[in-house]
């Protein structure tokens, strides 16, 4: 595999797949990037659903409160919301022996059709706010700052934090493609290198499905899909338990994959419909177009290069230019499936936006094409968005 070794590390470098199968062994005692320490701990979710957990993590991201997105270990001085319907037996056995007295008293409990049973025995646990009705934002704030009112001040913080980052990456996305079309590829690498922390902060400070509303409001459509491919690479790598480095490794090649678009015509890459076949053979050459630009510079001309070049490149060789199974690098892999679902959310002039799950179901159709493993994989990430 092309694998670079990590820098200032004294590890045999593993290939990324490898790292995948073992990601969530390795998760929480790596992922702690220094400059996205949150000022305090995000808040606890336990839902009687998936898709109310991934309703109330919006909700709890829109009033500038992030959720737990499992990547630390609970604390006992954290907030916890616990949200449900009718709390069936099972549900509320879980919140019941999940819940110590401390974490009690720093939890919110929200439930639209709880009987008044279940309120007792709620209410026995000794929660402070049990709410009889499922969550709003103006319901979770007043429950939440009843607890801690220091939230107020910190949540007005955590929305300024995130306006700025993303403001920072749309406008980074549109100048690294400026300075990719004025040959200054020098400092298109600085540009990258300051995005990361960007869409650090970014990712850190939003739910996914907020992060990914925020960026499909973009308006340079090139700089739009950079922004989302970069940002689920960087989800990605976090999900898979990869270390500080290779996050960074597999954000630096998402964000520089289509760079080789800006040798394409702008009135095909902005064409409002269908591309005929002879304007697809010319926006089929931005992959070995990006490879071209990206090989001049020594930061880029490794794995960054050759992502460029395969990451329209399928498993039984029907891509782009035909490469087939091992000649296709594991990160070439990653941001291949990145590209996909993030191309399949986007809004385009001649095409309505695809739901996740509905973008996650064509990434499992391609059987034989993409690699199985990561597709499972990436299946947490996209449950993580917004319910179907």
């Amino acid at each position: 595999m092309n694998v670079r070794p990590m820098e200032a590390s004294t590890e045999r470098p593993q290939p990324l797949s490898r790292l995948a199968q073992a990601g969530s062994k390795r998760r929480r005692e790596q992922l702690q990037p220094e400059s996205t320490i949150a000022a305090r701990p995000p808040i606890r979710i336990i839902a009687e659903t998936p898709a109310a957990g991934n309703e109330l993590a919006l909700m709890l991201s829109e009033i500038g409160l992030p959720a737990d997105d499992g990547r630390s270990e609970a604390r006992s001085d954290g907030l916890t919301v616990i949200t449900g319907e009718r709390f069936a037996a099972e549900f509320l056995q879980t919140v019941t022996t999940q819940t110590t007295p401390n974490r009690a008293e720093r939890t919110a409990v929200f439930g639209s059709a709880m009987s008044t049973r279940v309120q007792t025995i709620l209410h026995e646990v000794g929660f402070p706010a049990v709410v009889y009705s499922a969550p709003t934002p103006p319901r979770l704030l007043e429950a939440l700052a009843t607890i801690d009112p220091s939230l107020m001040v910190y949540r007005r913080s955590t929305i300024e934090r995130r306006e700025a980052a993303s403001a920072a990456v749309q406008e980074g996305s549109s100048r690294l493609f400026s300075h990719i079309r004025s040959g200054n590829l020098k400092s298109a690498v600085e540009e990258a290198k300051q995005a990361c922390g960007h869409f650090e902060a970014l990712l850190d400070s939003a739910a996914t499905a907020h992060w990914i509303s925020m960026m499909q409001q973009y308006h340079n459509g090139t700089a739009q899909h950079c922004s989302l491919v970069s940002a689920f690479a960087m989800q990605f790598a976090r999900g898979l338990g990869f270390s500080v480095a290779d996050q960074r490794r597999l954000f630096e090649a998402a964000h520089f994959h289509d760079v080789g678009k800006v040798e394409v015509p702008l009135d095909i890459l902005d064409k409002p419909g269908a591309l005929t076949s002879e304007e697809r053979q010319v926006m089929e050459r931005h992959a070995v177009a990006g490879y071209d630009i990206l090989s001049g510079h020594i930061e880029t001309s490794g794995e960054i290069a050759e992502v460029a070049r395969d990451h329209h490149e399928y498993l039984d060789g029907s891509g782009y230019y035909g490469r087939v199974g091992r000649e296709i690098s594991d990160i070439s892999r990653i941001i291949t499936i990145c590209d996909i679902f993030a191309a399949l959310l986007e809004r385009r002039s001649y095409k309505p936006p695809k739901t996740a799950g509905q973008a996650y179901a064509i990434l499992t159709s391609l059987d034989g094409k993409l690699d199985p493993t990561l597709v499972r994989a990436f299946g947490l990430i996209a449950r993580s968005c917004a319910s179907d």
